[in-house]
């Protein structure tokens, strides 16, 4: 059956403020699957899986998955589609609010089309919160995809930027074109894996994402005009840092030395 079989299934058009823009290309979907690269029944978190074309492919390849569905009408399709299949729970919930502390056990893995909507403020909660969950399999708008792995300095580099080098490792996979959504969004999306591992030292590094969020708040001002109320000119030169720099031609490495310094 193709994906638009159960797309006709739900009761209204998709939901433009819930962000739905429905995978309907399963070679897109397969190719998501391959990126997943986990064991035999590894849980997943499954996120706006809408009418379940990602999903249908991960539970070819047996993984457990509890997805996470906000909209009903899709839920109640997830229901019907995959109806006596053991290895699916299905939750009719919102997942900015989902307790995601109920993952428990061995390491998750997170794989979603995420909605435009919620997507990178979902992310920086999972990242900075949920570190049981180890491994991303995103699709993501490109722009977001692009600000992930920015290099300092560059337009597309922020906080987002060093949250996610200082917490992950992060690459690029592929473009998806707006073809292979029903219906088309108006923004070509990436997919993007992330690999999220335990780290000694996650405190500091928390606190140098909040820094570098204040800093960048203020990104055309000097570092010792934003960061003043964090760290003094002396402290700076300590860490051979120029008071005369600003929050793009920091690093994460250079934010992290700021936290330790300060702390």
């Amino acid at each position: 059956m193709s994906e638009y079989f159960w797309i006709e299934k739900l009761k209204d058009k998709p939901k433009y403020k819930l962000g739905q823009n429905f995978l309907i290309d399963t070679n897109i979907s397969r190719k998501i699957t391959k990126l997943v690269q986990g064991q035999l029944a590894d849980p997943i978190i499954e996120v706006g899986p809408g009418t379940g074309s990602l999903t249908n492919e991960l539970l070819k390849d047996n993984y457990r998955i509890k997805a996470v569905e906000v909209d009903k009408a899709a839920s109640d399709v997830l229901q019907e589609r995959f109806s006596g299949i053991p290895n699916i729970e299905i939750f009719n919930e919102d997942a900015m609010v989902f307790d995601y502390q109920t993952l428990t056990g061995p390491w998750w893995i997170f794989v979603s089309n995420l909605p435009y909507n919620i997507g990178t403020r979902l992310l920086v909660n999972l990242i900075t919160e949920v570190p049981v969950i180890h491994r991303y399999v995103v699709m993501v708008q490109k722009e977001v995809g692009e600000r992930m792995v920015a290099k300092t300095g560059t337009k597309d580099y922020g906080s987002l930027s060093v949250l996610f080098q200082l917490f992950t490792e992060t690459k690029i996979q592929f473009d998806v074109s707006k073809n292979c959504f029903y219906p088309q969004p108006k923004v070509t999306s990436t997919v993007v894996t992330i690999q999220r591992e335990s780290l000694f030292d996650e405190e500091i590094r928390l606190k140098a994402f909040e820094i570098s969020k204040i800093a960048f708040q203020q990104k055309r001002k000097k570092i010792r005009s934003s960061l003043s109320s964090i760290v003094n000119e002396d402290q700076l030169s300590k860490l051979n840092l120029d008071a005369n720099l600003r929050a793009s031609d920091l690093s994460p490495e250079d934010f992290l030395l700021i936290a330790e310094e300060s702390n």
